[in-house]
């Protein structure tokens, strides 16, 4: 991922392998230098203020590793303020309809530009060339991720992900798992035939598809079979829980 910015990269189906981070610690990103591509900073799950979030952006922008913020929900504010404490790629939980989409597109890829003028240009005017100038300088390449988490979200997911400015998809598979009816069991059948679906629309648009099978390499292999390739594996206590327990097994 180097010669390529993350972006592109996940765009491209390059793989990508990352964790999720619950805590924050400064000397994170030097120690991680080189062994992931990006980190998951989550704010949906876990109470990070705004000034941890861009110490973090900094921080691991500095050691190479792309900082990709999850923000609490489909709202354009929050994506903005993403961006401005320097996300690389901002990740959009629970998303279902093509407004939502619109809406947190314009906030990713207009930005300055707001309101009426955005919501038109996301209806089909576009922006002249000095506004397009203008949004391209302040948006860079920052990536824009749907999480993809509920059955009503896989029906509509090709409407999703057609609407211009959407990089790609996380797929949740906790939340979508429930929402089948097959809480936790990811090898129903149901689960699987709804995860194909999703890498099939998204991959053959173009877009990156990303998904989170925590502490479980076989189920990345086959993800990565399905077509998906970006795999978030754990979060920062599991792994160091992991680590303990192996340290013990061995000791003992």
């Amino acid at each position: 991922m180097k010669s390529t910015s993350f972006r592109d990269a996940f765009r491209s189906g390059h793989p990508l392998t990352g964790f999720q981070l619950t805590s924050f610690g400064p000397h994170w990103p030097r120690q991680l230098a080189g062994a992931i591509d990006f980190a998951f900073i989550d704010c949906e799950h876990h109470c990070f203020s705004r000034e941890q979030v861009a110490w973090m952006c900094v921080g691991y922008r500095g050691a190479g590793i792309a900082p990709i913020v999850r923000v609490l929900r489909p709202d354009a504010s929050l994506v903005r303020a993403a961006m401005d404490d320097g996300a690389q790629g901002v990740v959009v939980p629970y998303v279902e309809t093509v407004e939502q989409v619109r809406s947190v597109v314009a906030a990713a890829k207009l930005r300055p530009i707001q309101g009426e003028r955005a919501a038109s240009a996301m209806s089909g005017k576009p922006l002249d060339e000095s506004m397009m100038a203008t949004s391209n300088k302040h948006c860079g390449d920052v990536s824009l991720i749907l999480q993809i988490e509920s059955e009503t979200a896989v029906q509509r997911c090709d409407s999703l992900v057609s609407v211009d400015g959407v990089d790609g998809v996380l797929v949740g598979p906790y939340d979508l798992t429930a929402t089948l009816g097959c809480l936790g069991q990811h090898e129903d059948t149901r689960f699987q035939e709804a995860a194909k679906t999703i890498a099939k629309i998204v991959r053959g648009k173009g877009l990156g598809a990303g998904i989170y099978f925590a502490e479980s390499p076989q189920k990345e292999v086959m993800a990565a079979e399905w077509g998906y390739n970006l795999m978030i594996r754990g979060c920062d206590w599991t792994l160091v829980r992991e680590a303990l327990a192996m340290r013990q097994a061995t000791s003992s």
